[in-house]
């Protein structure tokens, strides 16, 4: 089962998050609401995506994007960025995905399913 590591500091958007990838992903999910968590849980379990907010309390997502990056075992794990703050996600280094909130869950949906499958350009209509 693919598995997604979300980095949301919002109670009410993680649970929505979370839904979405269990219910129409049948993946599995796990919410982290502090960046400075994130490296610990990457090293328990390896995931299949890392969804990021730019502004976590503790490391923000760009911090958390670069540690990733900066690690070879874990440099190629996607990051798809979920953020209000959509100019400062493409500054990050790297490959990634932006997605601007608020955002549609359709195209969340979509776009994680996408990811996790290790496809990084949506497909041709």
């Amino acid at each position: 089962m693919k598995y997604v590591l979300v980095a949301e500091d919002d109670p009410a958007v993680a649970t929505v998050i979370e839904e979405a990838i269990r219910d129409r992903l049948q993946a599995s999910a796990e919410t982290i609401a502090n960046g400075a968590l994130i490296v610990d849980s990457i090293a328990a379990r390896r995931p299949d995506l890392l969804i990021l907010d730019v502004g976590l309390p503790g490391l923000n997502g760009l911090d958390v994007s670069e540690l990733v990056r900066n690690d070879p075992a874990n440099d190629d794990i996607p990051v798809l960025f979920l953020t209000a703050s959509p100019e400062k996600a493409e500054t990050a280094r790297g490959d990634h995905q932006i997605i601007a909130k608020p955002f549609d869950i359709d195209e969340l949906v979509r776009t994680i399913g996408r990811l996790v499958e290790g496809r990084t350009e949506p497909a041709a209509a």
